[in-house]
């Protein structure tokens, strides 16, 4: 009885992991790059196992990614993933493409830290320094994505909040559903003290320095990386 217990556990622990995220067909993969940035947002890849439950024409995986890039002749060297989980790819897969990885957890349905935010910040202006390409993805590739990006365009490289707002949304091709008010009250910030104040703080990354991270554990029953512990910054 113990054992088929724990055999059923396993069984659903697999049907679960395997689900396709709540609305993630509603969206379409990615679009192109916003204008006079380094920045492609775009939906979250999946890979094979919750794929095979999607039809062919509506599948985005990391392949599919690189592929739509490469068509628009552009490339990424970074990817930062902002989703609260780690079951919809393995990071192993995009370190294999030559690309870097970053993870970031926030949860969806929240408020976003400003501490998440300078972690964000830092990373690509470290990326960017490198004239490095990054591409930016949450799960539908929107609102997390889109709040991120929009206020790192209006604190950091200055632009209007509107202005930086509707370029997200052009760039995606769906529009920024939450949070509006809080991103046209943002106003640009001093960058110099800002990154001073924070070079203490355990996200900060120095130029010439490789992104932190711990090595994420397999969980062999699920072929996932663990909840516990990602490549994430440290």
């Amino acid at each position: 009885m113990e054992r088929s217990r724990s055999n059923d556990e396993i069984r659903n622990r697999r049907s679960m992991n395997n689900k396709v995220p709540a609305g993630w067909l509603d969206y379409s993969p990615l679009n192109t790059w916003i204008e006079n940035t380094r920045f492609v947002p775009f939906k979250c890849p999946l890979r094979s196992s919750i794929l095979r439950n999607i039809n062919k024409q509506d599948r985005f995986s990391l392949n599919d990614l690189i592929d739509r890039l490469e068509n628009q002749g552009r490339k990424i060297g970074l990817i930062i993933d902002l989703t609260d989980t780690y079951r919809y790819y393995d990071y192993r897969d995009v370190e294999d493409m030559g690309i870097e990885y970053c993870k970031i957890r926030v949860p969806g349905h929240q408020d976003v830290s400003d501490k998440s935010c300078q972690k964000f910040f830092h990373v690509v202006n470290t990326f960017l320094r490198d004239n490095r390409q990054n591409g930016i993805h949450c799960t539908h590739g929107i609102n997390r994505s889109g709040y991120f990006i929009v206020r790192y365009l209006i604190e950091i490289l200055g632009q209007q909040p509107d202005n930086a707002i509707a370029a997200f949304n052009r760039a995606r091709g769906h529009s920024i559903e939450k949070n509006i008010d809080d991103l046209r009250r943002r106003k640009p910030m001093n960058v110099s003290s800002s990154s001073s104040s924070d070079q203490e703080d355990d996200y900060y990354i120095e130029r010439d320095r490789p992104l932190p991270y711990s090595r994420p554990s397999i969980d062999p029953t699920l072929n996932d990386i663990s909840s516990e512990t990602s490549k994430i910054l440290v």
